[in-house]
């Protein structure tokens, strides 16, 4: 009789502890945002009138595209005359290491003419840099997101002139309660629901942020997103299911 008890007993110890096992790996929602990888604000290096702005919101770039040009035309007119000065200087240098041979030049002459030229190549160089850095170019495959200047409009060095993002690479970023994010690694494989497209997708863990927010007591944590939605834009939101 005491056999049949404990056994019923023990059974019934089961049952109850069922429940608990399986509270322990219930699942809580996180919300996330999801962002670009790659972003950037491209700004005029030099001051001068912005030209060939041709692009404007949703224009797709390949990496190195040049989106504007910032007036360089008085730039190009000092390269010209340097350049024309820099070959009257190398036909003098010649001229005078032949006289000073014969002795009929100082080296001190000859040494100020080689100085002459070798500061007159060095302004050539500063002016192709200038020139160079008169173009904003696409630092990679980009989609313009925002422009903040017109065509034809004086910009300052260092003042915005178009934001860009790549749509190649999404990540997914939330801020997770300290306990949980202790315990994720990285390449930890996660799914995640867009609210906006009502569809799921694929992450693992980039990084975990190694700094706990003290009001909230969150760690920032970071997915790379299998981008295999093309309709995954930066900015949308959704939520990311984490075993508490």
């Amino acid at each position: 009789m005491c056999l049949i008890f404990c056994l019923w007993g023990g059974a019934a110890n089961a049952q109850e502890t069922a429940p608990l096992e399986a509270a322990t790996h219930a699942y809580k929602p996180y919300p996330v945002i999801f962002e670009a990888i790659h972003r950037a604000v491209l700004s005029a290096e030099r001051a001068g009138v912005l030209k060939n702005l041709k692009y404007d919101t949703g224009s797709h770039l390949k990496k190195g595209a040049v989106i504007a040009q910032v007036d360089a035309g008085e730039l190009a007119l000092m390269k010209k005359r340097n350049t024309v000065a820099l070959t009257h200087l190398e036909k003098q240098v010649g001229e005078l290491i032949s006289l000073n041979k014969r002795g009929l030049a100082t080296n001190e002459e000859l040494a100020k003419s080689r100085m002459n030229r070798d500061v007159t190549r060095t302004d050539i160089d500063i002016i192709k840099r200038q020139i160079s850095t008169s173009s904003v170019r696409a630092p990679f495959g980009c989609v313009v997101v925002r422009r903040h200047i017109q065509p034809h409009e004086w910009v300052t060095a260092g003042q915005p002139v178009v934001e860009v993002v790549s749509l190649d690479k999404i990540r997914a970023v939330a801020n997770i309660p300290a306990h949980i994010a202790v315990k994720l690694k990285k390449g930890d494989l996660h799914t995640f629901y867009v609210n906006d497209l009502d569809a799921e997708v694929s992450g693992t863990v980039m990084a975990v942020a190694p700094e706990v927010d003290e009001r909230s007591n969150t760690a920032e944590v970071i997915w790379t997103v299998e981008k295999k939605k093309q309709d995954l834009l930066p900015g949308m939101k959704g939520e990311v299911r984490l075993d508490e």
